[in-house]
């Protein structure tokens, strides 16, 4: 049972699979011809355009000859047999350019009076005076709308495109000129520009049978492709020797039902075959004055690609059907593959639970493939969050709280390009706490290529604390709680090279206490220390953030100012010094009162290391002491 379902599966798929490769024929040869089409269409207006810009050419010479347009103008208001004098002139005149322009395959030019008759014909110079208003549409509009246009009309004798230009006198129309292409002139110049086409013409029964003279009419027959149409039988003439199997390819079209495309009025293509070898039959429509389908020009010609297209569908669907053959084969190799790698998936996944350091791997997408228990432990996240959001946006925060994207991100970029990335960083867990983490990130390889990037961290809150103890210790004096000697120097130093690149004003003051030895020898070393921990409160509070306070050893102090000059420095000092002087020390057996001796110096660009700055604040600080202690001195 399970073997024909299989059977019944594998029929079904293959039916979808020919469907398709159908589908996919048919939407190719639809695009060949309606390119093919388009090709056509926009080669036939081009000639069209040609033939247009000749006609005006044409137009502007007459229009410019000294003569001509009086001739005309003359002879329509002469009478007879003056009249005929001067058409003959004017016939004589035009008949260099006419013979010109037979050459170029316009073999009609004629003029028009201003009611529609024939003045002359210079291809019929005998027949003249007809009136052509009633059977010639382009005539009627040009008694409404008197501009040059051309397109395709029928009249008595002649089939074609006719190209009309209105004749003028101080604004009136007086006439007009008119030339004319046949189809068989067209069809020559399409034959140039698509020289492996063969082309007919197909044109309305109701414009031939009620314009044209019976002597006309015998060149067109009934088209077996539409009641409604009439063949031009001189073109059919024309393409009698073309290498093309025109009965097979009539059959063809014949059994296409051409009634519907041809009333559309559009251009069109049909796809056709004979002895499997590919053919083209393209339908231009032809528009006359009023932009209504008079007729259509058929092009016919071997079309190589629709026989590749055809044969492309053949060799698919051989192909196809081999795939189908080997589906079963590889289907059982793919779940035998699937189960093996669902086994390796789960002894991964088991290693990953069982460790104590977060784990979770990311696509080159950067979504989520894997997290381990420990990750949701360490972050507070449930593993669906961790799973279905950006987890880069949800956990890693970069230094200074720069917002960086993935594509950014040095743990995801590093290891995406085929580097180890290991650095200290910080995550954010579900509450919003920063927590160190150390992060290793490496690319996740197969087959040479990087499909994903693992990363493993851990939580290293504990050796930060630490680090931060110990550079604590190292940096701060633990009875005050101030900068130390050595944390002072190096923000003395850097303070240095800002005034060498910026020459900003910054002063220094050295501060020691008078007769400190005498509070150590008479209440002892523990009032001593209070004495400096009440001083270090008291200089705290008269300082700026900015500001740096630090002990340099036993009671001496030094205080850095940025961006305070002397004279600022020194009332800073003096304020220090009255509030020392004023603000005894309290003690559990009474008040200690101590006064300072401060000395103050400008930092400089002639400064090259901390010691010049300390050997002047130094000096400044002795004259304090020598002058009778308890004040400032500058230096």
């Amino acid at each position: 049972m399970r073997r024909i379902n299989y059977i019944l599966l594998l029929l079904l798929l293959f039916m979808g699979m020919t469907t398709f490769l159908y589908q996919v024929r048919e939407e190719r040869e639809q695009q060949y011809l309606s390119h093919t089409a388009t090709l056509l269409n926009t080669t036939y207006q081009a000639s069209l355009e040609r033939y247009a810009m000749a006609m005006d050419t044409i137009f502007t010479s007459v229009r410019r000859h000294p003569e001509a347009i009086p001739l005309f103008l003359k002879g329509m208001q002469s009478p007879e047999p003056e009249q005929a004098e001067l058409r003959q002139q004017l016939y004589k005149l035009l008949q260099p350019q006419f013979r010109d322009l037979i050459v170029r395959g316009i073999r009609q030019w004629q003029f028009h009076r201003r009611d529609g008759s024939s003045y002359l014909r210079m291809h019929a110079p005998a027949a003249f005076d007809d009136n052509l208003l009633s059977v010639r549409p382009s005539l009627q509009m040009l008694q409404t709308q008197p501009i040059q246009r051309y397109g395709f009309e029928a009249g008595r004798l002649f089939i074609g495109f006719r190209f009309i230009h209105p004749l003028f006198r101080q604004g009136a129309l007086v006439g007009s000129m008119e030339n004319g292409v046949s189809f068989r002139e067209l069809s020559q110049d399409l034959a140039k520009l698509a020289p492996d086409q063969a082309f007919l013409f197909l044109l309305k029964r109701n414009t031939v049978e009620s314009i044209l003279f019976s002597d006309t009419r015998q060149y067109f027959q009934s088209s077996p492709l539409s009641n409604d149409y009439l063949l031009d039988q001189r073109s059919l003439a024309d393409i009698q020797n073309a290498p093309l199997p025109l009965q097979a390819l009539q059959q063809q079209m014949i059994a296409a039902s051409l009634d519907h495309e041809l009333a559309q009025g559009e251009p069109f293509s049909l796809a056709l075959f004979h002895q499997n070898l590919g053919y083209s039959a393209t339908f231009i429509p032809v528009l006359n004055f009023a932009q209504e389908t008079d007729g259509y020009i058929l092009a016919l010609h071997s079309a190589p690609i629709l026989t590749s297209i055809q044969w492309d569908f053949y060799r698919s669907t051989g192909i196809s059907l081999v795939v189908i053959c080997l589906l079963g084969w590889l289907v059982l190799n793919l779940l035998r593959q699937r189960q093996l790698t669902q086994s390796q998936a789960q002894r991964l996944d088991s290693i990953g639970q069982a460790v104590g350091e977060g784990i979770y791997v990311l696509d080159p997408q950067g979504r989520t493939l894997y997290v381990n228990e420990a990750a949701t432990r360490l972050t507070g996240f449930n593993a669906d969050k961790l799973m279905q959001g950006n987890l880069h946006n949800l956990l890693h925060s970069h230094e200074n709280n720069a917002q960086l994207t993935l594509s950014e991100c040095p743990i995801f970029v590093t290891a995406l390009n085929g580097g180890t990335y290991e650095a200290d960083e910080q995550f954010r867990t579900r509450t919003g706490e920063l927590i160190p983490v150390v992060v290793t990130s490496r690319p996740l390889m197969e087959e040479g290529q990087v499909t994903g990037v693992v990363t493993v961290f851990r939580d290293i809150s504990e050796r930060k604390e630490h680090e931060r103890r110990l550079e604590e210790l190292a940096t701060t004096d633990p009875l005050t709680g101030l900068s130390n000697r050595r944390a002072f120097l190096e923000r003395l130093s850097e303070e240095l090279q800002l005034i060498h690149r910026l020459q900003h004003a910054s002063t220094l003051l050295m501060i020691d206490f008078d007769h400190f030895k005498a509070i150590n020898d008479r209440y002892g070393h523990h009032a001593g220390d209070q004495v400096l921990k009440h001083f270090a409160q008291i200089a705290r509070d008269c300082l700026r953030q900015t500001d740096m306070l630090g002990r340099m050893g036993g009671e001496e102090f030094s205080i850095l100012l940025p961006g305070t000059n002397l004279d600022g420095a020194a009332h800073l000092a003096e304020m220090l010094r009255e509030r020392m002087e004023t603000s005894p020390t309290s003690l559990d057996g009474g008040e200690i009162a101590m006064t300072l001796s401060i000395g103050l110096t400008a930092l400089t660009t002639h400064d090259h290391s901390p010691s010049d700055v300390l050997n002047r604040a130094d000096k400044a600080l002795y004259q304090a002491k020598e002058q009778g202690r308890n004040q400032v001195v500058s230096s």
